[in-house]
């Protein structure tokens, strides 16, 4: 009787004990922090395109595939004020790290189109590792995916320096869950409690971009340097729920919602090598000029280009009638399949 009269007294008192600690406002504005940081970093991730510096002409394709890294800061200078003296002995800004590092998969395939245009498709993905440790102790899982659209516009090229403008659109969604414990002393109340940490982040973000790149070949290397301006629309959600092992506190629980800042700009430096006949290695780098981060938001990727071409090559059919003996009829055109001696698959005006 008297383990079921404590267990009532307990049930009971829990509301009381439960407004002491505050917890879930604290958790209401660690998430507001979290997720006002991670929504510029992920924008800033959306607005890259990781193009390579070639032009594509018509009739031809340009596939490229890349892997890389991107750095997403969390600026603990900026962290709220904790208003629980147990939660603030914890140190809940030791959960979160100085800086997130999202690998990333993406492909390109580009097609020329005539007046010295050229279109892109993009996927992407970013998939963290099996049992990745944000902290340790803090494990996280994070899949976000990217998909978009580009149309660029070369200039000048041959002797001169390739002037090529961009514009593009990609749409990035996802979502990040983090795990652990935590063990609070409320020395006021006189015990302690300890509990399951868990964090839910989802994202949904557009950006739309203008690029300026301008590039030089020098042998078999192809140098680009640019920059970017991206606007941004979309949001983060955050939430962070602790279920304690007490019925003293009752579940605690915050979540918020916030916007991306609009305009972001990015600076663009990279090279292309053209190895082979058919295989192209390269790396970019872009960093964060305007907009929150600036200096610190930076994304690598390096990655092969694989040029191919459907269609004859340029020239191919004037070469055929400067060629075909005088008198003789026409022949019926037939398709020019790529051989071995071709070596013009792509071109760098």
């Amino acid at each position: 009787m008297p383990a079921a009269l404590f267990l009532a007294l307990a049930v009971l008192s829990a509301p009381a004990f439960a407004q002491n600690p505050s917890l879930s406002a604290d958790f209401g504005s660690m998430m507001d922090w979290l997720g006002q940081e991670l929504a510029q970093g992920i924008a800033f991730n959306a607005g890259s395109t990781f193009d390579t510096p070639a032009e594509v002409h018509g009739g031809r394709l340009l596939p490229d595939l890349s892997v890389g890294i991107g750095s997403v800061p969390l600026d603990k200078a900026k962290f709220p004020a904790i208003q629980s003296a147990a939660l603030k002995a914890f140190n809940p800004a030791g959960i979160f790290p100085s800086r997130v590092l999202f690998p990333n998969l993406a492909l390109h395939l580009r097609a020329g189109l005539p007046g010295r245009f050229d279109m892109a498709l993009r996927a992407a993905n970013a998939t963290t590792p099996s049992n990745y440790q944000i902290n340790p102790g803090t494990y996280g899982k994070a899949q976000s995916n990217s998909i978009g659209f580009g149309l660029r516009r070369h200039f000048f090229g041959g002797e001169d320096p390739l002037l090529t403008f961009g514009l593009n659109y990609n749409h990035v969604f996802g979502g990040f869950t983090y795990r652990t414990k935590m063990n609070l002393n409320f020395t006021d109340l006189g015990f302690s409690a300890a509990s399951d940490l868990k964090g839910d982040l989802d994202w949904n973000v557009n950006s739309f971009g203008l690029n300026m790149v301008i590039s030089r070949t020098f042998g078999p290397f192809i140098p680009f340097i640019g920059s970017g301006y991206n606007y941004a629309t979309g949001s983060v959600h955050s939430r962070l729920e602790a279920k304690w092992d007490t019925l003293l506190i009752q579940t605690s629980a915050g979540s918020s919602s916030r916007k991306p800042e609009p305009d972001s700009a990015r600076f663009i430096l990279g090279t292309q090598w053209n190895a082979a006949k058919r295989l192209s290695l390269f790396a970019n780098g872009e960093i964060k000029v305007l907009g929150d981060h600036s200096g610190d938001s930076w994304i690598i990727h390096v990655g092969a280009v694989m040029p191919f071409r459907i269609g004859p090559r340029p020239g191919a059919a004037k070469e055929r009638e400067r060629t075909r003996p005088a008198g003789k009829s026409k022949p019926r055109p037939k398709p020019v399949q790529p051989s071995e001696s071709d070596s013009d698959f792509y071109y760098i005006k």
